[in-house]
């Protein structure tokens, strides 16, 4: 943590920054290993300054950190020192009177009541910390590949209980129950969608609604272990597949190995989505309305983003999806998605589940 940190102190200094302060729970993980942090709750901060580093958090946690960590001071805000208290005595004390602020993460709301409350000037930063994020070492692919193959097992029991007349909402749960059992958490609400709804990319599984002989499941779900999440997507066939249905899962599944075959550092995002699509299209069907892919960690969906619009270029240890699909509204869609670390000369697939046809008959 402490190489971290020195890492972000550097970038601070070559802002001509004194200070930085790390609002986004993902950052405030990443540098300190705080766990369990999410951005809706905002249990924890990090104050950066040029020699010292300090992270404050509330009662509920304190306890849990009070000793302090690698590289970092922890400090208690409570009803009577709160976090501009805080903030004012290292401000005096350091001399600060520059301090970055991440502009994707802090609010209107807290950007107010700081400007308010500390006499300082604030500049707006993006991607300090994200991207040391984006690659990522060895321990932590270690914990993804974990939860990637939670993510493997997982699908194998879900297999065995796909009967008629099961909900989506059902089968999300207990895929869910399954992950949970195994790992820290779920890396998101799995994605259960029958028939049409399997059209939706991020569909929300409903509990009144059935499956029904031949019907096709899309799954969508990951495990995350000590912070660090899985992805993948596979379909079922409940009952023989049309023929129409059988070529699009053909035309998606060449595409996808194709551009894994393709997938290597030094090749740009926007070219890998553009070589995904222009597969597909060839085969006559339209661009799939999302990216080939997004990078995973700490966050389900973080940098890198492969998609059209983006100016990243792949490099070795990152991890992404490579998730292609083929969508008709009211109808049926299919995705199949893996999770990979970028090499040098090509990928390696973390996620191992089988992607050949598969009939369930039930």
């Amino acid at each position: 943590m402490r190489q971290r940190i020195e890492k972000v102190r550097q970038a601070i200094k070559n802002q001509n920054l004194d200070a930085l302060f790390v609002t986004d729970q993902y950052n405030v993980t990443y540098l300190t290993q705080f766990a369990g942090l999410v951005n809706e709750a905002r249990e924890g901060f990090l104050f950066i300054t040029s020699i010292n580093a300090f992270l404050l958090t509330f009662p509920t946690y304190f306890g849990l950190y009070k000793d302090g960590g690698f590289g970092f001071d922890v400090l208690n805000i409570t009803i009577n020192k709160r976090l501009h208290h805080h903030l004012n005595e290292i401000i005096a004390k350091e001399k600060i009177n520059n301090i970055g602020v991440e502009k994707e993460s802090l609010t209107l709301a807290e950007f107010d009541a700081l400007t308010k409350k500390l006499k300082v000037k604030f500049h707006q930063t993006e991607g300090v910390v994200e991207k040391l994020r984006l690659i990522k070492s060895e321990q932590e692919i270690c914990l993804i590949r974990k939860a990637a193959k939670i993510g493997d097992e997982a699908f194998e029991f879900i297999k065995k209980i796909i009967k008629g007349d099961i909900s989506e909402k059902t089968l999300a749960v207990e895929l869910e129950y399954f992950i949970k059992k195994r790992a820290g958490d779920i890396a998101f609400s799995p994605i259960v969608a029958f028939g049409p709804h399997a059209a939706i990319p991020h569909y929300l599984p409903s509990n009144t609604y059935y499956l029904k002989p031949k019907t096709l499941i899309l799954l969508d779900f990951g495990a995350k272990v000590n912070g660090y999440c899985s992805d993948m997507t596979r379909v079922i066939f409940f009952g023989r597949p049309t023929n129409s249905q059988v070529k699009a899962y053909q035309a998606v599944l060449e595409t996808q190995q194709m551009a894994l075959k393709k997938l290597k550092a030094g090749i740009k995002c926007a070219t890998a989505d553009k070589l995904a699509k222009k597969l597909l299209t060839d085969k006559g069907y339209l661009e799939f309305p999302h990216g080939l892919g997004h990078g995973v960690g700490l966050a389900v969906h973080e940098a890198p983003r492969l998609k059209i619009d983006s100016r990243e270029t792949l490099d070795c240890n990152m991890v992404v999806t490579v998730e292609p699909g083929i969508y008709f509204p009211k109808d049926y869609g299919i995705r199949i998605e893996d999770l990979v670390v970028l090499k040098k000369d090509g990928v390696e697939v973390l996620t191992k589940a089988p992607k050949e046809l598969l009939i369930i008959n039930k």
